[in-house]
């Protein structure tokens, strides 16, 4: 126990800690009660002021403790803790001070399920690499993992902090992860194949909104944010408000575009594709039956099947001769460096389609 970091209170084998965030105006405190166990002298963190603990309130914990060590029915010595312990004392403590934890909890929910009831000292580097492969076969981003990963280690390091675990568990928290820069690229049999599939599909809305998303290079969640008043056929433009980039982004749009539009003028009313009136449809709905489109259309189980349709927007705008500040603008990337891979893709098939024509000349 570091007794430098503890300072006593008027209640036997309760301390608190001074912590660095404020509560109404001072340092929040952090209670702790120490007790013995099976020989040896324990401390365990009980909640802070913020969260209205108390060292009365404290004592009675103490009090409980001693009780079921008496009566032979201490957990409190516990060596199994899984992950899932941890992640429900992560959640229970910052439930109210984090916005982002129900996202969070969801991630973990969907994508380390394998990990919860793992003892926490039997997860190894080995299971982070499964989660990262997992992901890469879904067809998601190195970016998703990293945000799994982030929580990850802010559950472990939460729990070391709070003396929840002893021992860290036997993971390199510093993995480094290599981006991978990933561009699925259409021949034109998979984009028709695609289309054909995409034009027929039952669920005319959700077909409207996969063709919308071909024709303006969108990002999947941005033509779901698209209200009416955002919209203007003069212009051929839409505004997208507080776009990926932190700020409200506009598109250009197509005649093909626009007709899509123009056909949900009798079908919504607030945002342009609704799924109940005023109510746009979900992401979580639009990727579902996605998914099943891109699996009728038999594509690779890598491309993903929304955001592929942006990349095949940005090569075709390279392949038509379009400059890096003109497809910047259309896609609307922060970094030019983004834009430039359509630019470098371009070129590469220009150079493999001389080849391929060289091969073909025949020379007397």
């Amino acid at each position: 126990m570091n007794n430098d970091l503890l300072h006593s209170t008027k209640y036997d084998g309760i301390y608190y800690k001074n912590l660095k965030s404020l509560y109404n105006g001072k340092a929040d405190l952090s209670f702790y009660v120490v007790y013995r166990s099976n020989g040896k002298q324990l401390k365990k963190s009980v909640g802070k002021k913020s969260q209205m603990m108390t060292a009365a309130k404290a004592s009675q914990i103490r009090n409980d403790i001693l009780y079921e060590i008496r009566h032979g029915i201490n957990s409190h010595s516990k060596k199994d803790i899984t992950f899932k312990d941890i992640v429900d004392k992560w959640k229970n403590d910052k439930q109210n001070r984090l916005k982002s934890i129900t996202t969070d909890i969801q991630r973990l929910d969907n994508y380390c399920s394998h990990i919860y009831y793992k003892n926490i000292n039997e997860i190894t580097t080995a299971d982070i690499k499964t989660i990262y492969n997992t992901l890469l076969e879904k067809g998601l981003s190195d970016t998703t993992f990293k945000k799994i990963y982030s929580v990850i280690k802010r559950v472990i390091n939460h729990a070391i902090e709070h003396e929840y675990i002893t021992n860290t568990p036997n993971i390199k928290l510093n993995l480094s992860i290599k981006e991978k820069k990933v561009t699925e690229t259409y021949s034109d049999d998979m984009i028709n194949r695609y289309l054909e599939v995409i034009d027929n599909y039952p669920y005319e809305l959700m077909s409207k909104i996969v063709k919308f998303i071909f024709c303006t290079g969108m990002r999947r969640a941005e033509p779901l944010k698209i209200k009416w008043e955002n919209y203007s056929y003069e212009n051929s433009t839409v505004k997208i408000i507080d776009a990926k980039s932190g700020h409200d982004e506009t598109y250009f749009l197509s005649n093909s575009a626009k007709d899509i539009i123009e056909s949900q003028r009798a079908q919504s009313k607030v945002f342009i594709f609704e799924e109940k009136q005023g109510i746009p449809v979900t992401i979580s709905k639009l990727s579902f039956h996605a998914t099943k489109m891109k699996l009728k259309a038999q594509l690779p189980d890598n491309y993903r099947p929304l955001h592929s349709l942006r990349h095949h927007f940005g090569t075709v705008l390279a392949r038509h001769g379009l400059n890096a500040f003109k497809i910047q603008k259309m896609m609307t990337h922060k970094d030019i460096k983004t834009t430039q891979r359509y630019i470098d893709l371009a070129d590469k098939e220009i150079i493999d389609d001389l080849n391929m024509i060289e091969q073909k000349l025949t020379i007397n």
